[in-house]
C-alpha cells in the first residue's frame, strides 16, 4: 500500500521524538536503529524511560528519600510509578509567564477573545485564594457544568494549583446524569454557566440548578457568564476582581499519584465509574504524546474540536504545560452550515486539528469541493472517538492537506491518553494509527490468551504512569479489577478490537464487547461502516449481533441523508457491496431504515445499546447517550415480520 504521506529525512531529524532518541542514546549508551526497537525498549526497561523522559522535559519532580522510578507490586493496579516524590501538574503551566497567548475562545454566536499566559495565571491565582478563603482543603472535590469556555480551564489549573481534585460535566448533560456523576463525589463546590448556544439555540440550562441541589446540596454555587459582548459579571468574575492584586499563592506539591482530576465511563451498563487521574501520571503521559507523537511546540495552536464532557478536553488542556496556545471552540462546528467548520479552523489560526472521526465523516459526505475545505497552515491533522475509515483518510488528504500527516489516536477515558498514535518519524497508510506509545507495552491476543497476528482484543501487558489510581469510592478496586482484568490474568484488556499492520501500525475495528459473530467468525463493525462510506445516499449507520438459536445474525440500521426513502433496490445493492468488499460472512440478515442512530455524548455510535434491546437484555443509563429519544423506533421494531 502506498503512504498518503512520508516524511523526509530532515523533516524527521527536527521532530521532537528524534530529538528525544538522540537524548536518550546519548545517556543510556544504546542506539536505537528503528522506532520498533525504541519502543520495546521503553516498554521493557520503564523504571529508566520514564525516568529520563521526566529528566528530558524538565518536568520538576521533587525527589524524597528512597525515591523509586517504578516500584512493581506484581499486581498490575498496585505497581507505582516516582514512589516517594512529588509533582504539580498546575506548576509545570506556571512556569510561563508572558504576554503569549495561552487560550483562543470563538463561539458559534461569532464573539472571541483571548487570554494570555500572565492574565491565565492571575486568574488562576485569584480563584485559588477563594478556594483557600473556602477552606477547601487539599482532596477535597470541585465539579463544574459547564460549557468549553476560558474559565473552565481555569476552573482546572486552580484546583490543581492547591491539590483539590476536578471533575466536569458539559452542559448537554441531562439532569439525571450530572447527579449520578457528582453525587459520588460529595464537592464542595459547583460551577455553573448561565446558558450555552448550540446549533443557532440559546439553551439557559442554569435554570436546572435547583433541581441538582434539591438532590446534592453541595456547599457553594458559583456562577459564570457565556463569554460575548453582553456578559454579566457574575461570581466567578467577580472573584478575579476581586483577589487580581493579592501574590501568589504557593503552588502545593503532592504525591505523584495525588489525583488531579476524575473522568466518568459513559454510563451505558450502569451508573458511571468515577476513574481517578494522577498529577503525576497525567503530566508524564500528556506531555510525552503531545510533544513527541504530537510534534507540538511553544509556537503551535491546537483547536480540538471537543466539550469538557470528553477526556480530549482534558488532553487538549495539556498543550498549556509545553506553552502552546489552545483554541476553544464552543457551539456546533456544522452550523448553520458544513463550510462553518473550515471557517473556525482559519478564523483560529490553528496549526494543529483534532476532532473526532464523526466530524470528517460528515464533513466528506457533504461533497465539498478544495477550494471549500484547503487549509493552508496546519502542520497535523488528529482523529479519534472512533475509526477512521479509508476513504475519510482519502479525503482528509486530498481536500484538507495532502502534505501534512494525519494522526490517527486511540486511547480512552480510562487512561486519559492513549495507546496507539501518531508518530512523525514514520509514514502514514489510509485506515492505520501509525505506532504504540512509548513505554506502553501492547499487544494484541486471541481468546486464549496468545499474541496473534490476526484480529484480537487490544491488551496492555504491564503497567504505564496514567493508569487510574482508583476508581472512586471502589472498595478493594472491585470495579477497577472488573473493568479490565477479567478477560486475562493481570493484563489489561482493554475492549478494543484491532489487528497489527505490516507497516507497524495498527487498524481498529470496533469494541470487542460490539463485535459481530456469525457462524462463529468475529467481524469488527468498523469493516461495514467502512463499506458503506461509498454510498452518498446513507449518512450513518449501525451494525448489531441478533441472538438466534444457537447462531448470531447481522442487523444493520441505516440512516439516509435527508431522510430519503431507502428502496429495497438499494438494500439489495447493499448486501452486494458488503458481499464483494468483505465477505459473505458479513452480509447483514436484514436491514432497518432509521431516523437516527444512538450515540454517546462523545460521539460514538453506541451498537451494545441496541444490540441489547433487540436482544431483550436490561438497558440501565439512558442518560449517558446524547439522543436517547432515538432508541424508541428500535425498542418497536419487530425482527420477524
Amino acid at each position: 500500500m502506498k503512504a498518503l504521506w512520508t516524511p523526509s529525512e530532515s523533516f524527521i531529524k527536527k521532530t521532537n521524538i528524534f530529538k528525544f532518541q538522540k537524548f536518550l542514546e546519548k545517556d543510556i549508551k544504546k542506539k536505537f536503529t528503528n522506532y520498533e526497537k525504541l519502543w520495546k525498549w521503553s516498554s521493557d526497561n520503564k523504571e529508566i524511560f520514564w525516568l529520563k523522559l521526566s529528566e528530558y522535559l524538565n518536568i520538576t519532580v521533587h525527589k524524597k528519600k528512597n525515591f523509586i522510578s517504578y516500584k512493581n507490586n506484581k499486581n498490575f493496579i498496585d505497581c507505582v510509578f516516582f514512589n516517594n516524590s512529588e509533582i504539580n501538574y498546575y506548576h509545570e503551566i506556571d512556569k510561563l509567564h508572558s504576554d503569549s497567548i495561552a487560550i483562543k475562545f470563538l463561539s458559534e454566536n461569532n464573539y472571541s477573545n483571548h487570554i494570555t499566559y500572565k492574565n491565565l495565571h492571575n486568574r488562576v491565582n485569584s480563584l485559588a485564594w477563594y478556594f483557600k478563603e473556602k477552606k477547601l482543603k487539599k482532596g477535597d472535590r470541585v465539579v463544574g457544568y459547564l460549557p468549553n469556555i476560558p474559565d473552565t480551564i481555569i476552573c482546572l489549573l486552580a484546583c490543581a494549583k492547591l491539590g483539590l481534585v476536578w471533575s466536569s460535566c458539559s452542559p448537554d448533560f441531562g439532569v439525571k446524569a450530572v447527579i449520578d456523576r457528582f453525587r459520588q463525589l460529595n464537592p464542595k463546590i459547583l460551577i455553573i454557566c448561565d446558558y450555552y448556544i448550540y446549533n443557532g439555540k440559546k439553551f439557559n440550562y442554569s435554570n436546572q440548578l435547583a433541581k441538582i441541589q434539591k438532590i446534592l446540596q453541595i456547599p457553594h454555587i458559583l456562577k459564570t457568564s457565556y463569554p460575548s459582548k453582553s456578559s454579566k459579571k457574575l461570581d466567578l468574575e467577580k472573584i478575579y476582581q476581586k483577589y487580581q492584586n493579592n501574590k501568589a499563592l504557593k503552588t502545593t506539591f503532592v504525591s505523584f499519584d495525588h489525583p488531579l482530576y476524575i473522568l466518568f465511563s459513559s454510563g451505558t451498563t450502569g451508573l458511571p465509574k468515577c476513574i481517578t487521574h494522577s498529577h503525576g501520571g497525567v503530566t508524564l503521559q500528556h506531555l510525552k504524546e503531545l510533544s513527541l507523537h504530537t510534534n507540538i511546540s511553544s509556537k503551535d495552536n491546537m483547536l480540538f474540536f471537543t466539550t469538557c464532557g470528553w477526556m480530549m478536553w482534558n488532553w487538549m488542556v495539556s498543550n498549556l504545560l509545553i506553552g502552546a496556545t489552545i483554541s476553544l471552540y464552543e457551539g456546533s462546528p456544522f452550523y448553520p452550515d458544513a463550510k462553518n467548520f473550515i471557517k473556525i479552523i482559519k478564523k483560529s489560526e490553528a496549526t494543529i486539528l483534532g476532532a473526532g472521526a464523526k466530524a470528517y465523516e460528515h464533513l466528506y459526505s457533504k461533497q465539498l469541493q478544495k477550494k471549500d475545505t484547503y487549509i493552508k497552515n496546519l502542520k497535523s491533522i488528529l482523529s479519534t472517538g472512533s475509526p477512521l475509515s479509508d476513504d475519510t483518510f482519502n479525503f482528509i488528504n486530498k481536500k484538507i492537506n495532502k502534505s501534512i500527516p494525519i494522526h490517527s489516536i486511540s486511547g480512552g477515558t480510562d487512561i486519559v491518553s492513549c495507546f496507539m498514535l501518531g508518530n512523525p518519524m514514520k509514514p502514514v497508510f489510509k485506515g492505520e494509527i501509525q505506532s504504540p506509545g512509548l513505554g506502553m507495552d501492547i499487544d494484541v491476543f486471541d481468546d486464549r490468551g496468545l499474541p496473534t497476528r490476526k484480529t484480537g482484543e487490544l491488551v496492555c501487558k504491564s503497567p504505564f504512569p496514567s493508569k487510574p489510581i482508583y476508581f472512586w469510592n471502589d472498595r478493594n478496586n472491585k470495579k477497577y479489577q472488573s473493568a479490565y482484568f477479567t478477560k486475562y490474568n493481570n493484563i489489561w484488556s482493554h475492549g478494543d478490537f484491532v489487528k497489527k499492520t505490516g507497516n507497524g501500525g495498527y487498524r481498529v475495528f470496533g469494541r470487542s464487547d460490539a463485535t459481530l459473530n456469525p457462524g462463529g467468525v468475529r467481524i469488527g463493525t468498523a469493516e461495514i461502516y467502512n463499506a458503506l462510506n461509498s454510498l452518498a445516499f446513507i449518512s450513518d449507520s449501525l451494525a448489531v449481533g441478533y441472538k438466534d438459536k444457537n447462531d448470531e445474525k447481522i442487523i444493520l440500521f441505516l440512516k439516509s441523508n435527508s431522510q430519503i426513502h431507502i428502496t429495497s433496490k438499494q438494500i439489495t445493492d447493499i448486501k452486494k457491496l458488503i458481499k464483494k468488499q468483505l465477505s459473505p460472512r458479513h452480509v447483514p440478515w436484514k436491514c432497518f431504515q432509521v431516523n437516527d442512530i444512538p450515540r454517546t455524548k462523545s460521539g460514538k455510535n453506541s451498537e451494545i445499546i441496541v444490540k441489547k434491546i433487540l436482544n431483550n437484555d436490561r438497558v440501565l443509563n439512558l442518560d449517558a447517550l446524547a439522543n436517547p429519544e432515538s432508541l424508541k423506533e428500535y425498542k418497536s421494531i419487530k425482527i420477524y415480520e
